[in-house]
């Protein structure tokens, strides 16, 4: 190992906030490229409201780097952490979702004002860019560094600034930084496993995932000397970014009692893919990473393919399949490599990243917008100012979604509340999160 004053990032102080475990798993990838090259690292894990992360979410983003140090906190306590960073703090990471990232970039823009050592911004994303995709890019368009996953990616961005008469020279292509350590060497037991990868919202309607469980109950049945896992997004009592369905572990684990390779896990998804031979799922980011570990990947194509369910994204894969053809033949890699690379696995990621990052450490910082606005890719002068004088910044910080959302939602929100208070369930899940 190089010495210290050798690396690159030596002396360097570079702090991530982060809300989801998703997101915490990508900021303390960065954090753990930074750490390497010698820099002090730290991430902030902030609760939002009543949805704090488990102790195995926790112990999931730790694992991916030990020797960074993780700190717990509210997400209102953002402003606060944040506003003592300037001249303090090199590289701030927001592994943050969009509406949370419009928001914290109006608290910067109001922390740091005119501030020309306040720390370099940056800010990735967790998986596929495959709904609102250039919207999403937008609301983090603030950032000084935005770490893409794909050259798609990066196209759609920049045609998106110049659309408004915006440069998109602050982004740069690193592909999804969960790949960058994948490898595709590895030796499989004699019986390897079928897992399918499930997800938070997808699909939608409990009909297709009742399907989807079936299926998976057959597939047991057909090949019964080989375990066939299904891997939950997360178990009942742990939080997510989108809202989460949860009955299909239930249905699969009621399956079990009567075939016996049929199981459910919650083992991290790469430890789950050392043993795999199969992995299937409609469209989760889990796909991308066992193609990068040379797995054999299957994308369900059973449903069809929209932007709804979000397989729409591995058309041109090769991997999209139905469960007829998935249990004629689970094991034989039909993948393409070359699309692989270019949506989301690129081998020299992590070096490219350290070499923008690098860029933009030794070069002039610009202030933040002033005024409280945000970045003009979220709209005109005009309309900032107007949107902020009569609806007030959460307008902008919510891009002008949340509000419909809020009224649609109210009442399910106070109801949930008043149960969980009175009954006591509120207390149990907090308890139980945190064993």
């Amino acid at each position: 190992m190089a010495p210290a004053a050798d690396k690159r990032l030596s002396g360097r102080k570079v702090a991530a906030v982060a809300c989801f475990d998703s997101f915490g798993k990508v900021a303390m990838t960065l954090l753990a490229a930074c750490r390497r090259e010698g820099a002090e690292t730290t991430l902030h894990l902030l609760q939002v409201s009543n949805r704090a992360l488990s102790r195995r979410q926790r112990l999931e983003i730790s694992r991916t780097d030990r020797r960074t140090t993780i700190k717990r906190g509210a997400w209102g306590d953002f402003r606060s952490l944040t506003a003592a960073m300037a001249g303090d703090t090199d590289v701030l990471i927001l592994g943050l979702d969009g509406l949370r990232s419009r928001d914290a970039l109006l608290m910067l823009s109001k922390e740091w004002h005119r501030r020309t050592d306040r720390p370099v911004l940056v800010s990735a994303y967790p998986g596929l860019l495959f709904r609102f995709a250039l919207e999403g890019m937008l609301d983090r368009s603030g950032a000084d560094l935005l770490c893409l996953n794909s050259d798609q990616d990066f196209a759609q961005y920049r045609l998106g600034r110049e659309a408004l008469g915006l440069s998109s020279d602050n982004a740069v292509v690193t592909g999804l930084p969960l790949l960058w350590n994948a490898r595709s060497e590895q030796t499989l037991p004699d019986k390897p496993s079928i897992v399918f990868f499930e997800q938070p919202s997808i699909p939608v309607h409990p009909l297709q995932r009742r399907y989807i469980c079936k299926q998976l109950k057959e597939l047991a049945e057909a090949w019964p000397n080989h375990p066939v896992i299904f891997k939950p997004r997360t178990s009942s009592i742990e939080s997510t970014l989108h809202r989460r369905h949860g009955e299909m572990a239930g249905v699969i684990e009621r399956m079990s009692d009567t075939v016996p390779n049929l199981q459910l896990s919650f083992k991290p998804a790469t430890r789950l893919l050392r043993q795999c031979g199969c992995a299937i799922t409609v469209s989760s980011t889990a796909a991308l990473e066992a193609m990068a570990m040379g797995v054999s990947t299957r994308i369900v194509g059973d449903l069809g393919v929209t932007e709804t369910l979000g397989n729409h994204f591995f058309a041109e894969s090769g991997a999209v399949a139905d469960f007829a053809a998935i249990c004629r033949d689970p094991f034989t890699p039909v993948h393409k490599v070359d699309w692989l690379q270019r949506h989301g696995h690129q081998p020299e990621g992590q070096e490219i990243f350290l070499s923008a990052l690098l860029k933009q450490l030794h070069g002039d910082r610009p202030p933040l917008p002033t005024d409280g606005l945000g970045p003009g890719s979220w709209g005109s002068r005009s309309w900032q100012t107007y949107a902020i004088r009569h609806g007030g910044r959460r307008m902008l910080s919510s891009g002008g979604a949340r509000s419909s959302q809020q009224k649609r939602h109210k009442t399910r929100t106070l109801l949930r509340r008043l149960r969980d208070g009175l009954v006591g369930f509120g207390w149990l899940s907090r308890w139980l999160r945190e064993r």
